[in-house]
């Protein structure tokens, strides 16, 4: 009896056929990679979500987020990104020289041509004309042709009265060309400047934006500016500011702006940025954030940028200056990583060019199209709120990623029974289906907790 009994309380071992079945199930279960599979997704799927609940659309996903979380550089455009985009006009000059309504007559030209572009710039002197120049607006005058210039002006044909034909030493002429535009785009085309320069160069120091009407013949590359408009835009509140934490981060900031140097250094020196390129046409915009790309991140190298200036060594200079300073700065980082901002269709090569494209929301449907961010809010305030939640969220995937990886190194070696010998026990794979929800669970839990991200004080 005592034999038999004893017999009853031995467990007969289990085959090896089985354990190694039962191994290999576990083994299979706990490799299931629901974890690492969940890790990335479901942080950005709760990141883009948090980012619309603050004003921030992020139509690039995952791909756009991470670049933002490692962003180098921030270029600015000037115009209805870093100014309200609400120009006025605050000065002008007129000439002396023309004999009768000219004035009025030239005005109302202008008018009818700038009221034909959507630019702020046209605007707010389509606004300063109908406001203190109402005559203008009913002068008789025709306007035969328009075009508009991106990064130059708007260009115009009309019919030029004999009167005036005459003065300007034009008596053949009966059409004419007529340039509202940037001052250097009106001197590439022949005219000669009627405007003082002490007026220019006063205006420039102010920071104001000078716009020039210009005559010239159709047949000849010869004509005269009779006519030009100071307009100032208002920098907006928070930029200042803005500018300042993204340099607290280690970002740097650079300014591109088709505006005159002095009045882009003016706009600049107002909100602490150091780096300006003015002067730069819609075309080379892509082109300067390639160059920021390629030159890496370097205090040495920032210097020497900032020497540069493309209306006084031309564009072609200033580029060699960044191709030496790149080849220079190359060993100790190879490229930057660049975000643009910007609102107008103008910027929209530079958005597309750039790592990271942000369109603020007031701007135009080519930068909204183009950019993968839209910032909806108003305030620059949301351009730090959507680089510190890529940050977040990008730390959360990798944390992700190092709780999944860990759970497989760990488990795996279990399952496959490397603690048998030591504890007479294997990893069952009822237990081993547990562990996989609980790991899947945990990423789950992780990345939802974003929701628990606060926007930061500003």
């Amino acid at each position: 009896m005592g034999n038999h009994s004893d017999g009853m309380d031995e467990q007969e071992p289990m085959s090896y056929g089985i354990f190694a079945l039962l191994n290999a199930i576990s083994v299979l279960v706990i490799a299931c990679p629901c974890a690492l599979g969940l890790a990335a997704p479901t942080a950005i799927m709760v990141g883009t979500g948090l980012a619309a609940r603050f004003g921030i659309l992020v139509k690039g996903g995952g791909a756009t987020m991470e670049a933002a979380s490692r962003i180098d550089v921030v270029a600015f455009d000037k115009t209805g990104t870093l100014t309200i985009g609400k120009p006025a006009v605050t000065d002008s000059y007129q000439t002396e020289s023309m004999p009768g309504e000219f004035n009025t007559w030239l005005d109302a030209c202008v008018y009818e041509l700038e009221s034909q572009s959507s630019h702020p710039l046209a605007t707010a002197m389509c606004t300063y004309i109908r406001e203190n120049r109402p005559d203008a607006v009913s002068a008789p005058h025709e306007l035969l042709e328009h075009t508009e210039l991106p990064g130059r002006g708007m260009h115009g044909t009309v019919q030029m009265p004999e009167e005036y034909a005459q003065a300007l030493g034009w008596p053949a002429v009966t059409r004419a060309r007529l340039l509202v535009g940037k001052d250097s785009w009106v001197k590439e085309e022949g005219c000669r400047m009627e405007v003082p320069i002490e007026t220019r160069i006063r205006w420039a120091d102010s920071g104001l934006t000078s716009v020039t009407v210009a005559l010239a013949q159709e047949s000849a590359d010869t004509g005269c500016a009779l006519s030009s408009f100071a307009l100032t835009d208002q920098v907006r509140p928070e930029a200042r500011d803005v500018v300042a934490k993204l340099r607290k981060r280690g970002i740097d900031v650079w300014m591109i702006s088709g505006d005159h140097p002095a009045a882009a250094n003016a706009i600049a020196q107002q909100l602490g940025i150091t780096n300006v390129m003015a002067g730069v046409l819609p075309e080379q915009k892509s082109e300067t954030v390639r160059m920021l790309q390629q030159r890496g991140v370097g205090q040495e190298t920032e210097a020497d940028m900032a020497k540069c200036d493309a209306n006084e060594t031309g564009v072609g200079g200033w580029m060699q200056k960044w191709l030496k300073v790149t080849r220079r700065q190359r060993k100790k980082r190879p490229f930057a990583r660049v975000a643009m901002v910007g609102d107008g269709v103008n910027d929209a090569p530079a958005l597309a060019q750039a790592d990271v494209g942000i369109s603020v929301g007031s701007g135009t449907a080519a930068a909204m199209e183009t950019a993968p961010v839209l910032l909806m809010r108003s305030s620059l305030y949301s351009l730090l709120t959507f680089l510190d939640m890529s940050r977040i969220v990008f730390r959360r995937v990798k944390l992700n990623f190092i709780w999944a990886s860990m759970y497989n190194v760990v488990c795996i070696p279990i399952a496959a029974g490397i603690l048998y010998p030591a504890v007479d026990r294997g990893l069952p794979p009822v237990i081993a289906g547990l562990l996989m929800i609980a790991s899947s669970l945990t990423v789950m839990v992780s990345s939802l907790s974003l929701k628990f991200y606060r926007e930061p004080k500003h």
